[in-house]
């Protein structure tokens, strides 16, 4: 097993470029990812943020790209919004530029130039393939990064006029947390002998029995020093605490902060994964040294893999996670057996008033519904605003829509106007690993309908039933029988619940 960048074959300035970015060592994805992507070959990283995604297509492209003479772009990634792209072109950058590899990110303010590798959102990917700003002759590799967001939210059309503009012979490279049907079709079609990295996911009949419960808390953009300290101050987190990092810079920018928030920190010792770096944390009078014993374990840094979040966090602990790291953070979580739970305020036991009721109901949406593409959608504005100030205004919004939520009531369920709806059967559930996104991917995508004609889902153990537009059921039973989502061939049909009359409108009640 490959222990460093060198060990990978990549050129000295890559490893340099590597050190720098403050990569320690290669994270799993990385070690299985690199070799096959530096000879040319397409490949499917099965992973999100926070897996060290942006390092395993970067430093296998650019150890391509670095030997190669001639002008004019050399590679292409597609992600999600211009803000993505902006924060995966400066990561590009770093790891390039020791190398000689220019990277540009195309949005908003772009002084058009001859960068060797552009990154950008589907849509202003097209818009410029299509006004021949950007010329794809000489494309070397096509990188379609958050792939099951981007085909959900940009949809089909975008991306199939993108992929029929590449040269045939361009490496072809997607990233994807999720192998959605929109997914696996694309894939089929355009990814000629893809490796998956790692491997397709399979799914067992037999779910294994959670190992515990872990906590998590979504931090802000550089803001986990504050939320570990109202952790700690809310009792969330008891002190002494092994405070992890992916990597010992991580480490010192972590000490630095919190010690100016009033706490002690050891100095840092090697972690338990390749390159990480743990410390103890403690008030300013605490013992931070080995003999004084931890009370919490600290995962500052989502860890890269379920081995060593299983390894870190065997007796329990809090995970610090950014928004876009959640997908990552649920996946590794999931393959190591752990239940998550949401760090938050203490929460009344019954829904004493409608707005009770309406933080229930926003409590549960976050713990529950699948929230990474939403994250992605809104990314732009928390560029502009805190992401206190989006939330109440999208809360505001949402009040405006829906002016009674009764304690008791039912979610509404999305659709416009006022139309019918009835209730689907899905032979896969909970123990198929399936979440509401998945279904409503499969449904838009298969079906060729709009998310506003789904309704409620409920996922039960071995099945889900969905709320379709009355109008569009048979289309969608058509179109999923067979289809196979989450390793499982779907029998669809209508549900065969004693009978009701099909539901009408919008608002609790109809």
């Amino acid at each position: 097993m490959a222990e460093t960048f060198a060990d990978l074959g990549l050129r000295p300035e890559l490893v340099e470029a590597a050190r720098a970015a403050g990569y320690e060592a290669p994270t799993p994805l990385q070690r299985g990812a690199v070799p096959v992507l530096r000879r040319g070959g397409n490949a499917v990283l099965y992973a999100s943020s926070g897996a060290g995604v942006v390092g395993a297509y970067g430093l296998g492209v650019f150890d391509r790209l670095a030997g190669m003479e001639g002008g004019g772009l050399r590679a292409l990634v597609v992600t999600v919004s211009d803000v993505a792209a902006e924060r995966i072109a400066l990561s590009l950058a770093r790891l390039g530029g020791p190398a000689g590899v220019s990277v540009a990110a195309v949005g908003p303010g772009w002084a058009q130039g001859t960068p060797q590798v552009v990154v950008a959102s589907a849509e202003t990917a097209l818009r410029e393939v299509e006004a021949s700003r950007l010329k794809l002759e000489t494309l070397e590799s096509f990188v379609l990064d958050s792939a099951s967001v981007v085909l959900a939210l940009s949809g089909n059309d975008v991306i199939e006029a993108l992929t029929v503009s590449l040269p045939r012979e361009a490496q072809r490279v997607v990233v994807t947390a999720e192998a959605t049907p929109q997914v696996e079709s694309y894939i089929e079609r355009h990814v000629r002998r893809a490796l998956w990295i790692p491997g397709r996911p399979v799914v067992t009949e037999e779910v294994p029995p959670p190992r515990g419960v872990l906590s998590y808390a979504v931090a802000p953009e550089g803001g986990k020093a504050e939320l570990l300290a109202g952790l700690v101050a809310g009792g969330r987190v008891n002190l002494p605490a092994a405070v992890h990092c992916r990597a010992p810079a991580s480490a010192a920018a972590a000490r630095e902060a919190l010690e100016l928030r009033g706490f002690r920190a050891s100095d840092p010792e090697p972690g338990l994964a390749p390159g990480s770096a743990v410390f103890r944390l403690a008030l300013r009078d605490g013992d931070v040294s080995a003999a004084g014993g931890v009370a919490t374990v600290v995962s500052y840094d989502v860890p890269f893999d379920a081995a060593s979040l299983g390894e870190r966090h065997a007796a329990g602990g809090v995970v610090l996670v950014l928004a876009r790291e959640l997908p990552h953070l649920r996946q590794i979580a999931a393959d190591a057996q752990f239940t998550l739970e949401a760090v938050s305020g203490a929460e009344p036991t019954t829904a004493r008033s409608e707005l009770d009721a309406y933080r229930a109901r926003i409590r549960q949406a976050v713990r529950e519904e699948d929230i990474g593409a939403q994250l992605l959608v809104l990314e732009p504005l928390f560029a502009e605003f805190s992401a206190a100030e989006v939330a109440a205004a999208l809360s505001a919004l949402l009040r405006q829509r829906v002016p009674t939520l009764a304690p008791a009531a039912a979610a509404p369920s999305p659709g416009a106007g006022v139309r019918p709806w009835v209730r689907l059967f899905v032979s896969a559930g909970q123990r198929d690993n399936v979440r509401p996104g998945d279904l409503v991917g499969a449904i838009t995508g298969e079906a060729g309908i709009t998310g506003e004609e789904v309704g409620r889902i409920e996922i039960r153990d071995t099945f889900s039933i969905v709320e379709v537009a009355a109008d569009a059921a048979e289309r969608v039973i058509q179109a999923l029988n067979g289809v196979t989502l989450k390793g499982r061939s779907l029998r669809v049909d209508y549900d065969r619940k004693p009978t009701q009359p099909p539901r009408r409108g919008r608002g609790p009640g109809g």
